[in-house]
């Protein structure tokens, strides 16, 4: 607030001057209440907004909860409908079963077609070994491109065969017998008993297959 010069005289004050100063004071004392009041009028007025806020922001807050629970019960709702749908549609499932079956046992035919001209081929092979060992010598190149060539088997496929037996091997009811291994045979003996004992496990598996067969 400005300091105001007064009038004295004789270090006196003039009353017409004094009260010139009262009329400013008042005016300004009014316009201080006058601002005073709008302030506090607008600070009352954003107070009320902040109230009005932060219960619509509570309201809100109780909506988004009620809505995410709501949504988490459709959810599973939703997920129970469809377990229940796809367990209704069993009869799909069954057909693709089925299909995957043929499909095995189709597979499996041609395996046992390939594994049995295979196993001609192995036993021409060592019936030839035999022949040209007997005509050639068992020192003679061919003799041992043959031998070689039969050894070659346990390299190549000892792990595919490995690998189907692991597969099918719990899928058959085995004989309690057990197979016996040769000890000590000649070529032809040894070519022998692999076409015999070939020939046996194909049956075997033949007959597994034709009493499984869909047709």
């Amino acid at each position: 607030m400005e300091k105001r010069g007064s009038t004295v005289h004789n270090g006196t004050m003039r009353s017409g001057d004094i009260t010139h100063e009262i009329e400013e004071l008042e005016q300004e004392l009014s316009t201080m209440r006058t601002r005073l009041d709008e302030d506090d009028s607008s600070f009352s007025s954003l107070e009320r907004q902040i109230g009005e806020l932060r219960d619509r922001l509570t309201e809100t807050r109780d909506t988004v909860r009620k809505h995410e629970l709501r949504l988490s019960e459709k959810q599973l709702e939703l997920a129970a409908a469809k377990r229940l749908e796809r367990l209704e549609d069993y009869d799909r499932d069954l057909a693709e079963y089925r299909e995957g079956r043929t499909r095995v046992a189709g597979a499996a035919r041609s395996f046992l077609e390939e594994l049995e001209a295979y196993d001609g081929d192995v036993v021409r092979l060592r019936q030839l070994l035999e022949e040209m060992g007997e005509a050639f010598g068992a020192d003679d190149a061919r003799v041992g491109e043959l031998a070689t060539a039969l050894k070659e088997e346990q390299d190549e496929l000892n792990g595919w065969w490995q690998a189907l037996v692991g597969a099918t091997k719990w899928r058959i009811v085995e004989s309690p017998e057990a197979d016996e291994v040769p000890v000590a045979q000649s070529d032809g003996d040894l070519a022998k008993d692999l076409q015999e004992r070939a020939e046996e496990k194909r049956s075997r598996i033949r007959e597994y297959f034709g009493k499984n067969s869909p047709d």
